[in-house]
C-alpha cells in the first residue's frame, strides 16, 4: 500500500493507494509511520482518503482502528472518506465494532471534524 500525505491549514491528509505487492511489513510500516506523523502533527484532524484503494488489508483496518482511538482521547478526529463498497464491506468484515466516521468526501471529511470540534469546545466550556 502506498501512503501519500499532505499536510493542509486545518488537518492532515492521508491518501491510501494500492501497490506492487511488497512485504506485509512494509505495509504496515508505511501506514503507521504515516499515521504517527499525523498524530503528531498538532493539527485537530486527520483525513483518510480512500479513493485509490481497492483492497483494506487486514493489517491497515486494525492500525485505524488503533489510530482512530488514540487520537480520540487527544481530543482529534480521524475520519475515512472516498470508500468503495467493497473496502466498506471488507472494513465491516474486518473490524464489525469499528466506530471510525466514514463520510462521503473531503469536504464533507472537514464539515464532520468542524462539527466534532464544536462540540470538543462547547463541553469545554460547559465543564
Amino acid at each position: 500500500m502506498e501512503v501519500y500525505r499532505e499536510i493542509l491549514p486545518e488537518s492532515y491528509l492521508l491518501i491510501l493507494a494500492d501497490d506492487v505487492p511488497v512485504s506485509p511489513e512494509h505495509e504496515d510500516d508505511a501506514l503507521d509511520r504515516a499515521l504517527s506523523r499525523a498524530a503528531r502533527s498538532g493539527k485537530s484532524s486527520v483525513w483518510v482518503d480512500c479513493s485509490h484503494l481497492h483492497h483494506l488489508p487486514s493489517d491497515a483496518a486494525e492500525l485505524l482502528t488503533y489510530y482512530y482511538h488514540k487520537l480520540s482521547k487527544h481530543g482529534m478526529s480521524l475520519v475515512l472518506c472516498h470508500l468503495s463498497d467493497g473496502i466498506r464491506q471488507e472494513l465491516a468484515a474486518l473490524a464489525p465494532a469499528l466506530n471510525i466516521p466514514i463520510v462521503p468526501t473531503l469536504l464533507d471529511a472537514e464539515t464532520y471534524c468542524r462539527h466534532q470540534l464544536s462540540q470538543r469546545d462547547a463541553q469545554t466550556d460547559a465543564a
